[in-house]
């Protein structure tokens, strides 16, 4: 299937959109809409949708993480494959943040080495992790492989 993340039970909550509209923005990753065109669907009500950009080669799978206040759509996926796209480094900052703000199941073909620009784009773009927050994430991440 390829280099994939998995977030079941990760959520858009309002302090994940506004982080993610800052990662965005301090990214220098051109990140569109679910399509790979267009701008990124990021609200409080919709969640996050996004994807790298199609026409240069740069978009694989749509990152898609619902809301909590918004409609229920059991549609979403609770994963995405990015194919180490340079999107990847918008989507594992994301989780990050998701994963800082509210409890659920990360999972990833990666490994730490893989999720540090991502780490990095979050603390750059958010607020530095305290150590125990990098510690405790570098853990869960080396321990994510994916369930057979």
């Amino acid at each position: 299937m390829g280099y994939t993340h998995y977030y079941r039970g990760l959520t858009a909550t309002p302090v994940v959109v506004a982080d993610a509209r800052k990662i965005i923005a301090a990214s220098g990753v051109t990140i569109c809409g679910p399509r790979g065109e267009g701008l990124p669907d990021i609200s409080e009500t919709n969640g996050i949708r996004l994807k790298g950009f199609a026409a240069a080669g740069e978009a694989y799978a749509t990152f898609s993480l619902s809301s909590t206040t918004g409609p229920d759509r059991p549609y979403r996926a609770w994963f995405c494959t990015t194919d180490r796209k340079p999107y990847d480094v918008v989507v594992t900052a994301i989780l990050t943040a998701a994963a800082i703000h509210n409890p659920g199941t990360l999972r990833s073909d990666g490994h730490w080495s893989n999720w540090t620009t991502g780490v990095a784009l979050y603390e750059t773009a958010v607020r530095h992790l305290t150590s125990d927050q990098k510690i405790a994430l570098e853990l869960d991440i080396e321990a994510m492989r994916p369930e057979s």
